[in-house]
């Protein structure tokens, strides 16, 4: 490694007295000779770039007059909030626009990424791309990735991967990345498993620059992935040029396009007279225009909003800046976002809701009609609507999607009916309905879809309501390896249910389950209400003792003792009763990751040995009682514990998260 980096800092701070930095360069400096001394290694040393951002970090800290030296950069760039809530300014050490900077790619660090990022296959090349797409700083949840990685054939099924299925694949990638120091786990206690990341800022801007270059996305002069109007440059309706933003680089070469929220007004007006200043901006624009640069939609493969809040809105005015710089076109009706997707024959991806991990930001549609431009979408293999309201239900034509392998509703909390059509989609692997919390009943013949491996929000009505779907209707699904239920009644599992459970377990691929109980809706709205009022806390409480209450008091249904063989992982939540007779190692031998979370349970049948169970997750259990010592009598082979609000389970070596762990390095 060499003095690139000090070299690059040192242009932006040309004027500030060389006293005032000295001590801090002689630190990073140090730190780079270090490097010198070791042998040449095209691998990245995580330490090294760990203690070279640090340097970094102090050098911006120590430095004197912060803000009379921002004045002196204001004329080059102005800091502010981007669209993504994030700032211009690199979180590392405060330089603007770092990745391009001209002496950035001569740098160490950019040099020793570019040697790791070229010698990826082309499927790591697009994973660690995506960390890019995410605003800075951004959380990144292992579940959009293998979503993604899914839709667009980058991950095989396991027939073709040694057995392999696509979260573990995606896991060994991403610890890969990990260990070169690209990305860390963005976890605020010690956990066993880490699901969700962060890619450095320095790492990031090597990253753009090197999905850039290999036609992975586009970006804007800030870093951010190329926003939608950049497909539609051309002129206005009086015919005039019609640029608002500073462009200084190729026309969209990618054939993936993301969705950003629009800038503020006065940024807006900034990059207009900016433009206007610079008259071979307006030319270049007007020749992409001249040469249809918004790109044949059929060559699309991907769409992904980013933190567009209104994607059906912001696509129909794409369809008309479109169609209004296009002559062949006719200009008969207002255009529509089916319109737009309706071009978008070769789609693979495409995701209008929020992405796990994103802040909780309101996204919502007009109506479902873009739907409609969905059924020409023929190669869809990955919808996602996760958060997306006013969707009250799903159209039949969801039924024309023959090849999604995906589809995401997580958290669309207006759904209330999921057609029947739904059971055309033979090929779907991954169905999301969790926290879709007006959704009464699920749609009867999801018996055929015998490609599901994750089905999340199964919803099990009251009993008494005839025809309604039960676990019975699952038993053809034997490739499902990962279910969650949502029971409205206490009553569940009933020795139906459990026969159901323990086919599924011992003769099908179930190696997770997650149960939750939950009231009446009416009794679950006043308790959100009054959940809402004390600050979000333990609400599955007052559900538990809501539906306690519908019953009577001595009443305990929870009888047979039908093992789930193979079960490794088993997430209770809500339990309202005080006993589960199948609650046993003996009925859950191989049982390996428990997780109890609000509820009446009172015992975990302590006379028993938990042989096999390694994690156990206790949460806001008022009735649990057990100390440290029967807990190591129980669960023998303990690695991993962790307690919140359960004042019975005492005695426990936890740290302030309520963790212990039997190995913490």
């Amino acid at each position: 490694m060499n003095k690139d980096l000090v070299n690059l800092d040192l242009e932006f701070f040309q004027s500030k007295p060389r006293e005032e930095l000295q001590t801090n360069l002689e630190r990073l400096d140090n730190v780079l000779k270090e490097e010198r001394k070791k042998k040449y290694d095209p691998k990245i040393s995580s330490k090294s770039l760990a203690d070279i951002k640090k340097e970094l970090l102090k050098l911006n800290q120590q430095i004197s007059s912060i803000n009379s030296l921002s004045k002196t950069f204001s004329q080059k760039a102005k800091v502010r909030p981007t669209s993504s809530g994030s700032s211009d300014r690199s979180a590392v050490h405060g330089l603007l626009n770092i990745h391009q900077i001209e002496s950035f790619p001569l740098s160490s660090i950019y040099s020793e990424i570019q040697v790791f990022f070229n010698g990826l296959d082309e499927k790591r090349k697009f994973l660690l791309s995506c960390f890019s797409v995410f605003p800075e700083n951004a959380v990144v949840k292992r579940r959009i990735l293998v979503y993604w990685g899914l839709g667009e054939g980058y991950l095989l099924s396991a027939s073709d991967t040694n057995g392999k299925t696509p979260e573990e694949i995606v896991d060994e990638i991403l610890w890969e990345f990990q260990e070169k120091g690209l990305i860390e786990p963005a976890i605020r206690k010690r956990q066993m498993q880490v699901k969700s990341y962060r890619m450095d800022p320095l790492v990031r801007s090597a990253v753009i620059k090197l999905s850039q270059g290999a036609d992975l996305f586009d970006y804007d002069s800030k870093g951010n992935v190329l926003p939608q109007r950049y497909w539609t440059l051309g002129k206005d309706s009086k015919g005039d040029p019609e640029v608002k933003v500073n462009v200084s680089f190729p026309r969209p070469r990618c054939d993936r396009m993301c969705l950003l929220k629009a800038e503020d007004e006065e940024q807006e007006q900034e990059q207009e007279q900016s433009s206007q200043k610079n008259p071979s901006i307006q030319k270049e624009n007007l020749q992409r225009s001249s040469s249809n640069s918004a790109t044949n939609l059929k060559e699309l493969i991907t769409l992904f909003n980013v933190n567009e809040p209104f994607p059906d809105l912001e696509l129909a005015w794409l369809a008309k800046m479109k169609d209004k710089n296009d002559e062949n076109v006719p200009h008969m009706k207002e255009p529509k976002a089916e319109d737009w997707l309706s071009k978008m024959e070769n789609a693979k991806v495409i995701c209008l809701g929020s992405w796990p991990g994103s802040v909780k930001s309101h996204v919502e549609v007009e109506n479902t009609e873009f739907f409609k431009g969905l059924t020409n979408c023929k190669s869809l293999r990955f919808l996602s609507l996760q958060g997306v309201s006013r969707i009250i239900e799903l159209p039949e034509s969801i039924g024309n999607l023959s090849n999604l392998e995906i589809l995401d509703l997580k958290e669309c909390h207006n759904l209330e009916v999921l057609s029947e059509e739904i059971t055309k989609l033979k090929k779907l692997k991954y169905l999301d309905l969790s926290d879709c919390y007006l959704l009464a009943r699920m749609p009867k013949g999801l018996s055929t879809l015998v490609e599901l491996r994750v089905l999340k929000g199964f919803v099990i009505s009251n009993p008494q309501r005839k025809g309604s779907p039960n676990l019975d209707d699952l038993r053809r699904l034997m490739n499902l390896g990962k279910l969650t239920i949502n029971a409205n009644s206490r009553h569940f599992p009933t020795e139906k249910d459990l026969h159901a459970l323990q086919e599924l377990g011992e003769n099908g691929a179930l190696r997770k389950l997650t149960m939750a109980w939950g009231a009446t809706l009416a009794d679950q709205q006043r308790d959100a209400n009054t959940e809402a009022q004390n600050g979000g806390n333990c609400g599955c409480w007052k559900k538990s003792k809501s539906a306690q209450k519908q019953a009577p008091k001595k009443q305990n249904l929870q009888t047979e003792k039908l093992p789930i063989k193979k079960l490794e992982k088993l997430d209770l939540q809500c339990f309202p009763n005080s006993t589960a007779s199948w609650l046993t190692p003996d009925s859950l031998p191989d049982l390996k990751k428990l997780y109890i979370r609000g509820g009446n349970l009172a015992t975990l049948d302590r006379i028993s040995n938990w042989s096999n169970v390694q994690a156990l997750r206790l949460k806001y259990l008022r009735e649990l009682k057990m100390n440290w010592r029967e807990m190591n009598i129980s669960f023998p082979k303990l690695e991993y514990l962790e307690k919140v609000k359960c004042p019975g389970i005492t005695l426990c070596p936890c740290d302030q998260h309520g963790v212990w762990m039997k190995n913490p390095n």
